[in-house]
């Protein structure tokens, strides 16, 4: 979430053809590192708190989404609701 809130700060203020592209480079690279995580074992996935088709999932989501929040908040909701796989 830390990292959500930083990145709506750093955009705050950013419009148009510049932000789209600043917007689009940080989610590939956070992407990268989502994709990254697919080459953990399934125990350091479950360590994190992740599961192997929740990176998948964030793996494939368009360069419009920052895959590295969205794959903290399915995470997050699935640990709150207590199915902890």
């Amino acid at each position: 979430m830390r990292e959500y809130a930083l990145n709506q700060a750093i955009s705050q203020g950013e419009y148009g053809v510049v932000s789209f592209a600043r917007r689009i480079l940080r989610n590939w690279k956070a992407r990268r590192r989502v994709v990254n995580l697919g080459n953990f074992d399934d125990y350091l996935l479950k360590d994190i708190g992740i599961t192997r088709d929740e990176v998948q999932w964030a793996a494939g989501l368009p360069l419009t989404v920052n895959a590295a929040i969205a794959l903290e908040e399915r995470a997050f909701r699935r640990r709150r609701n207590g199915d902890l796989q």
